[in-house]
């Protein structure tokens, strides 16, 4: 079984980074840092898919609010309820909101989908969503490379594969 999986990492590796990064991506911009600290995946290839990944997840939310949020909403009221009170956050920081998705659970997926419900100016989301998802998927490697430094030091030497299910 280790086989497979080392062999499934490295033929398809990046393209299991670039979907994972397409939803919330929390464990996968990990678990990518560490399998680069491992050598199954190589850092300078991995960072601009994750990039990649989130910033086109992050459109398709977006344009899912746009065209789709405000019928959503109307057929569940008490979502609706919910997502309303955000409506104020949308207009008064929606800069933050578009930057700061993805260092909040569930935000990747929750703020670009309320940015283009109510109407957020497509062009600032991305600007702003795009600087912040390349801060968090450069963060997110690195934390989990180091991740992998740290768990070798604590376990010893041991085998790559070992190490990752280690972790």
């Amino acid at each position: 079984m280790l086989e497979e999986l080392t062999l499934l990492v490295s033929e398809y590796g990046l393209w299991i980074v670039f979907f994972g990064m397409m939803t919330e991506g929390t464990i996968m911009i990990m678990v990518s840092g560490v399998l680069c600290y491992l050598g199954m995946l190589s850092l300078k290839e991995t960072i601009p898919v994750a990039i990649l990944g989130a910033f086109i997840g992050d459109q398709f939310w977006y344009f899912i609010g746009k065209y789709y949020g405000q019928n959503i909403l109307n057929k569940y009221p008490l979502l609706k309820q919910r997502i309303k009170k955000l409506e104020h956050a949308v207009k008064k920081r929606g800069i933050w909101l578009a930057f700061s998705g993805r260092f909040i659970y569930s935000g990747a997926i929750l703020f670009p989908a309320t940015l283009g419900t109510y109407g957020y100016l497509h062009k600032k989301f991305t600007l702003f969503n795009t600087l912040g998802v390349t801060v968090w998927s450069v963060l997110g490697i690195t934390i989990g490379y180091l991740l992998g430094t740290g768990a070798e030091q604590f376990f010893g030497k041991i085998e790559k594969i070992e190490h990752l299910i280690g972790l």
